[in-house]
């Protein structure tokens, strides 16, 4: 260890302390030195005159005395909480699905013979397809027994754009059907909303840093023998209208909410609002070239061009272009069991009673149609068409 020992300004010996002599000038010094510090230090009084920077959490710097950008306000609320801000309504909403402890689920509402409605869903697109207008009945599920009687809960309806391009813009209602003479504007006035709800206990919010709106409702508890709450909504402007959404496709985002505004639980449902939503549902199915059971899979070519390049790297200056990735597409529905063999239904059903026959004929229609929709099977389309066929009949 070093024991080197420095000498006190006491201990030291001026060797020109005939040149280096401040005592004489002493008074001087002072007067000069405090006219200096008087114009260096600021005067409390005149404090709030001066303005102040430090660095952000994004590595800019920003003037504390001007108002933040949205941006800004977004990344320090982020950065402060530790993780991803969980704001329903912020300026790039979170999209993940997940039920929450409450396994919160939305379901489309099957009765009221719902295919008679203007709407049709896509099992394919997994995308709902809606008149203008038209009523949506959905039933929203969650596990009421682990929430406290006297806790409310809601439900937030909010629109966004689903593609990349688009995030951080709010979804906004068209020239035309903003117009307080349009016809679907009589007497209601939150005119901006294109998402309406038609239960009680609904208010129409709108986020005044994303600009985003959306439609909270207060979410009961099910009636003695029922398991969801229904709630109605509705669509007042299209997915085409030049001043409004511009043909940009949409997502519905549906999250579960305390009345502290936490999110408990989150689902998204792709919305298109037309004028023929089984034309346009065909007509997209008909122009994807991707099924519901498609995967991306690479081919060993392109793995092994991957390894030799990778392998090989020290080798190549930074100019080289690398190999070409090929993807492929490949549908992971198997064939193998299909047989020669036909299997037949035992449907053999006979009532005198036409409120009994129709409400088989119903319950078979929806079964058949979840069923095949949950399992991607379409040779049930022709017995569909007939048990439909047979419902229409009965009006």
């Amino acid at each position: 260890m070093d024991d080197t020992k420095f000498l006190d300004q006491s201990d030291m010996q001026n060797p020109n302390a005939e040149i280096y002599n401040f005592d004489t000038c002493s008074s001087l010094a002072s007067t000069l030195l405090q006219q200096q510090l008087d114009e260096v230090f600021i005067n409390s009084n005149e404090i709030n005159e001066y303005y102040f920077s430090m660095p952000m959490e994004n590595g800019r710097i920003v003037d504390l005395n001007n108002p933040q950008t949205p941006e800004d306000q977004e990344n320090h609320e982020t950065c402060t909480a530790g993780s991803v801000k969980s704001s329903p309504t912020g300026i790039i909403p979170c999209q993940d699905e997940f039920g929450g402890s409450n396994n919160f689920e939305v379901m489309l509402d099957s009765s009221f013979q719902s295919y008679r409605q203007k709407w049709n869903y896509s099992v394919t697109l997994q995308k709902l397809f809606i008149d203008i207008n038209k009523v949506l009945l959905l039933n929203f599920k969650c596990d009421f027994d682990k929430i406290a009687n006297n806790t409310p809960l809601f439900v937030r309806a909010m629109p966004m754009y689903s593609s990349a391009d688009y995030l951080k813009e709010p979804v906004d209602r068209c020239l035309q059907h903003l117009s307080p003479i349009d016809q679907f504007n009589k007497g209601f006035t939150h005119l901006e909303h294109i998402i309406r709800c038609d239960n009680e206990s609904t208010t129409y919010h709108k986020d005044e840093v994303s600009k985003r709106k959306s439609v909270v409702t207060l979410l009961s508890r099910p009636e003695h023998g029922s398991d969801s709450t229904r709630l109605s909504y509705r669509f007042v402007c299209k997915t085409s209208c030049i001043s409004g959404m511009q043909r940009r496709p949409i997502i519905v985002i549906f999250t579960l909410e305390d009345y502290t505004g936490q999110v408990l639980g989150r689902r998204v449902l792709p919305v298109k609002i037309c004028s023929c939503p089984k034309r346009d549902m065909v007509r997209e199915e008909r122009d994807t070239h991707l099924k519901k059971n498609t995967v991306f899979r690479r081919t060993k070519k392109c793995i092994s061009q991957e390894i030799n390049h990778n392998h090989n790297h020290h080798h190549h200056s930074d100019s080289d272009i690398p190999p070409p990735k090929i993807i492929k597409l490949e549908s992971s529905t198997s064939t193998e069991n299909i047989t020669d063999n036909t299997y037949t239904l035992p449907i053999n059903y006979t009532t005198r009673t036409k409120e009994h026959y129709k409400i088989i004929l119903e319950s078979m229609y929806s079964v058949i149609t979840g069923v095949s929709s949950l399992h991607n099977i379409t040779d049930t389309q022709p017995l569909l068409k007939d048990l439909k066929s047979r419902l229409d009949n009965l009006k």
